[in-house]
């Protein structure tokens, strides 16, 4: 049985998906089963990981878990991560990010980067995903592209090697059902190193009409992140992040998909193919 913790989430849910596929248990854990919509091979528990007692009983039996990336949520971590202590279960995957690569420089790194060690303190067989920005993160352009024809990103000519959340999830399922990975941190990324305006021009050329990139302003994006309700402190280590230009930290496209999965990771042109009615709708014909 493989315990899914974030299995409704961008990446946790192809997680499910994979392992299903591979033909294993599934035990896919959410604070809201009604929002699931799984296979009906896979077992939906209902738990609070704010709530030690649940989260026990959801891990209980396990033989692995997959946890998902919760930078913000560091405290929610350690109750899954003494969980798995607690039961003995026998191999955890966490999904990292970039920005946990020594030497950690910010607080969202550092945030990351304690959530690997209280895993690797857990007693189980560990290993790290540290992930570069998801592809699908351009999603959050949505609004601007509709409402203003542009894309507003603070840092943008700083270069990305984007990466499409399933080759994330495969890299998991890989990692939670074949030997050979305890102990060991991998670091995932996209084929290509793209800037702000280059992902803008792909994206326009995707839905089909001009766009203009505009470098944001750092502080500007900071009061509209912390007005829409993130904490302060993670604001300011997510920018942090993204401020930095050691290429290192996402920067340099890097063979590990392909190495982990067989198969090379997705171009940004594939996956925009894939979620271009995200981006832009079509427009509701009139009459």
């Amino acid at each position: 049985m493989i315990v899914v913790f974030g299995s409704t989430g961008t990446v946790g849910r192809q997680v499910v998906t994979g392992l299903v596929a591979a033909g294993r248990r599934v035990r896919a854990i959410t604070r809201d089963p009604a929002r699931a919509s799984f296979d009906a091979a896979v077992e939906v528990v209902r738990a609070d990981i704010t709530e030690p007692g649940s989260v026990l009983a959801a891990v209980e039996g396990a033989d692995a878990v997959y946890m998902a990336t919760a930078p913000d949520a560091l405290a929610h971590e350690r109750t899954v991560a003494d969980a798995v202590r607690r039961t003995g279960t026998g191999r955890v995957v966490k999904l990292s990010s970039v920005a946990a690569l020594p030497p950690v420089l910010d607080s969202y790194g550092a945030a990351h980067a304690a959530g690997e060690r209280a895993f690797a303190e857990s007693g189980a067989g560990w290993t790290v995903l540290r992930s570069a920005g998801f592809m699908s993160n351009v999603l959050q352009w949505g609004w601007s592209i509709q409402s203003a024809g542009a894309v507003y990103q603070p840092y943008g000519m700083v270069p990305r090697a984007l990466i499409a959340p399933e080759d994330v999830a495969a890299a998991a399922v890989v990692c939670l059902t074949t030997h050979g990975h305890d102990g060991k941190t991998y670091q995932l990324t996209g084929p290509e190193a793209l800037t702000g305006p280059e992902q803008t021009e792909r994206v326009a050329a995707a839905i089909g009409r001009p766009l203009r990139f505009v470098d944001a302003d750092p502080e500007q994006a900071r009061q509209g992140m912390i007005g829409a309700g993130m904490p302060e402190d993670l604001t300011d280590g997510l920018l942090a992040s993204m401020a930095d230009r050691d290429p290192r930290r996402g920067g340099t496209p890097l063979p590990t998909v392909r190495e982990l999965t067989g198969r090379p990771p997705t171009r940004f042109e594939t996956w925009l193919a894939e979620h271009v009615g995200e981006l832009a709708p079509a427009e509701t014909p009139a009459g």
